[in-house]
């Protein structure tokens, strides 16, 4: 079964194109800069792996999974029924990239103002919870996702319920680190969280309207959802959010900021 992508979906991949290789764009330069001057990995530093990390990065990958789906939407106006398959779980994938950079931004914030691996802030047990709700994250969205594709509603209600205990993990962690971590962290790494915390509303939404196109994808589903909440909703709070996740990594690792000495490349 098909359906016929409005003109308006057409426009709006169209657009949605232009914002995400820009926004990409932005992210890779900021992260390139960032990476050759913190360079926080066990690994030898170089130009290559500058390379690889800030192309690969969670909002990187985010916005290359949404042009992607743009690419999709404009190439079939009345797409088969495989291509909005592959629309949707580059929708939903898409979305666990950004609640990993959450994380990562958190983790990043306890070395804010270090460069080198290691050289956390953060207590041991804070850092095992930044890297653990990563897991049930993308696990649950992939049953979602499954579920919906193939039709098997327990498998559905399982990844609904895991991804809300996950995402309520996310909240109660960068809530406790907003009240507590100002006596441990950085001037810098602090704000990074609060950044992060202004993040999360946004998130939310996205959140609330991915669980809502199980019972109203008509509605809300970003592939064959109604072109006013698409736009208004799905999109630009992903947009928002992005952005701010991007502010906040350069809170945490500031581009202009002077470095004590370290061996360079």
């Amino acid at each position: 079964m098909t359906i016929e992508i409005l003109e308006e979906k057409h426009d709006l991949a169209i657009a949605g194109l232009a914002i995400f290789s820009a926004i990409h764009i932005v992210q890779f330069v900021t992260r390139f800069i960032q990476e050759r001057r913190y360079w926080h990995h066990s690994r030898c530093r170089s130009i290559g792996w500058c390379f690889t990390y800030s192309w690969w990065g969670m909002i990187g990958m985010w916005a290359q999974f949404r042009i992607a789906s743009s690419v999709l939407m404009i190439s079939y106006r009345d797409p088969p029924k495989p291509i909005l398959i592959a629309e949707t779980v580059l929708q939903g994938i898409g979305l666990s990239f950004l609640i990993f950079e959450v994380s990562l931004v958190l983790l990043r914030s306890g070395q804010s103002g270090r460069t080198g691996p290691g050289n956390s802030r953060h207590p041991t047990d804070l850092r095992f919870t930044l890297h653990f709700f990563r897991f049930p994250t993308i696990i649950s969205i992939v049953l979602i996702l499954v579920g919906r594709t193939i039709g098997i509603r327990a498998c559905t209600i399982v990844g609904i319920v895991t991804f809300i205990l996950a995402f309520a993990l996310v909240w109660c962690v960068v809530l406790g680190m907003a009240v507590r971590s100002k006596k441990f962290l950085s001037a810098t790494g602090y704000r990074a969280v609060l950044v992060i915390l202004a993040s999360l509303p946004f998130l939310t939404i996205r959140v609330v309207l991915f669980l809502l196109a199980e019972d109203d994808p008509r509605k809300y589903n970003g592939v064959i959802g109604g072109v006013k909440t698409v736009v208004g909703a799905r999109v630009w709070v992903e947009i928002i959010a992005a952005m701010v996740m991007i502010v906040a990594r350069t809170v945490a690792e500031p581009l202009w900021m002077a470095l004590p000495e370290t061996t360079l490349f």
